[in-house]
């Protein structure tokens, strides 16, 4: 059922290739977070090209749930081996105490019937809130062409595998050529991307959407992938207003289906993407110009401020001149949002940069890691990335958490009152100031804040505003 499913969309996307898009409806497609907008933004960023499956979570029973798999086999540096022609790893979500125990089947195109794989199972996390990561396995001895799809079902010969769902491969390299190393220190050979995900509170408004993009991009990062279904049309279809050759932003969106309680599993769904960030940005040749060689994960009220640098490349070429490290720590400081402004601040600043103390209040943190590809020489490195670890001095970069400060235990909207907030030890950091001048110089944000990007009809020119 599910492979005649798939089919059928696929033969109506190719239709809407040829004859574009209409508009579609605000109707529930694939579960909480998944619908006929965010699909048409998808159909949209890819030029109605089926190119990939965006990744879902898909329950294969009540304990377990997949989200995206990759295909390593068919690579660019080495034939197949004899010893598992296809290797697929999928990243699953399931509960800690429950061993897996499955069977997996590997379609082809063209082929009614799947071919029976070997499966296997790696824990990537200690456990979180009774959850815990997986990379499950399913491998092939034999080639019998392309695999497009794999499937997982309970290990019980009475249950019918072909009512599994089927979860559609991304084809990755197994191995990945990296720069020649050098005692030159260039910058430009270090391309930082952020992945993001939703907040613990899963709801961006305009404000913290272009902050963060520009924010980031003053910062140097151009490459951002987005795991959200929150993002309003609209913001997302007035963003693709601005030409590329002016932003100089390569956006890719993903939904977020999180088929749990998401403030019980934020931290596990967070591993969840930032392993399915790696494997994507893995696949790219580093031979090929400009692809990424250091990726982290972000929450949208998570940043990252260089202390003395300008930039993050710079930042990561003094921190690591050889770039060595597999990964690399920052720590996370708490900025309030409900404490007072400070009086320095220019006006036309973000507001977030108007809150320049960070507080010790009870609320947990853990150090957000940026990951560098190039140490990664083999697919298999991706499962070890505590290899080679160091953190970055405070002195040098930190990550600026903004979010209302309150009681943990309560429901408060407003958070502590500013008696209230007195109790807490808090330090200015002023490290985001140093960026204000040209923020509010930026042609984007300057666009954005006076309003001509929401009023202007959505066929008109851009460039003709800046």
């Amino acid at each position: 059922m599910y492979r005649h499913e798939y089919y059928k969309l696929r033969y109506v996307l190719e239709v809407l290739n040829i004859f574009g898009k209409p508009g579609l409806s605000e109707i529930e497609f694939c579960g909480p977070g998944f619908n006929a907008t965010m699909l048409s933004e998808i159909l949209r960023n890819s030029s109605l090209e089926v190119k990939e499956t965006p990744p879902l979570f898909q329950e294969i029973n009540e304990d377990f749930y997949s989200y995206s798999s990759f295909l390593r086999s068919y690579q660019k540096y080495e034939d197949l081996s004899p010893k598992y022609a296809h290797v697929i790893n999928t990243i699953v979500i399931g509960k800690a105490h429950v061993i897996p125990n499955f069977r997996c089947y590997i379609w082809h195109d063209n082929v009614p019937k799947p071919k029976s794989g070997r499966f296997n199972y790696k824990i990537s996390s200690e456990p979180i809130n009774n959850f815990r990561l997986y990379v499950f396995e399913c491998s092939m001895n034999k080639d019998f062409g392309r695999p497009n799809g794999v499937s997982f079902f309970i290990n019980d010969y009475n249950i019918n595998p072909l009512h599994a769902p089927i979860n559609r491969l991304i084809q990755v390299n197994t191995k990945r050529k990296v720069q020649q190393r050098s005692n030159i220190r260039f910058v430009n050979t270090v391309i930082p991307a952020v992945c993001v995900i939703p907040n613990q509170i899963p709801m961006v408004s305009r404000d913290a959407f272009i902050d963060f993009l520009v924010l980031h991009h003053l910062v140097g990062v151009d490459y951002f992938t987005i795991y959200d279904s929150m993002i309003s049309e609209d913001v997302i279809r007035r963003l693709n207003l601005f030409p590329a050759d002016i932003t100089q932003w390569n956006i890719q969106f993903y939904p977020l289906n999180y088929p749990f309680i998401f403030s019980k599993s934020y931290q596990i769904v967070r591993n969840a993407i930032e392993l399915d960030c790696i494997f994507r940005h893995f696949q790219f040749d580093k031979e090929e110009a400009n692809k990424v060689s250091h990726v982290t994960v972000l929450a949208w009220d998570e940043f990252l401020v260089p202390r003395v640098h300008d930039s993050i490349q710079a930042l990561l070429r003094d921190f690591d001149p050889m770039l060595t490290f597999r990964t690399s720590l920052v720590n996370t400081l708490i900025f309030c949002l409900n404490q007072n402004d400070d009086d320095n601040a220019d006006i036309g600043y973000p507001d977030i940069m108007k809150k320049t103390h960070y507080y010790s209040v009870p609320q947990e943190k853990q150090p957000i890691e940026i990951h560098n590809l190039d140490t990664m020489i083999s697919f298999d490195d991706i499962f070890n990335l505590t290899s080679n670890i160091k953190s970055i001095s405070l002195d040098m970069l930190g990550v600026h958490k903004y979010t209302i400060c309150g009681n943990p235990k309560k429901f408060e909207i407003d958070g502590y009152n500013e008696t209230e907030m007195q109790v807490f030890q808090h330090k200015f950091e002023g490290a985001m100031l140093k960026f204000g001048d040209r923020i509010i110089s930026d042609k984007i944000y300057r666009l954005y804040r006076s309003g001509q990007i929401w009023e202007k009809n959505h066929h008109g020119n851009v460039r003709d505003m800046l």
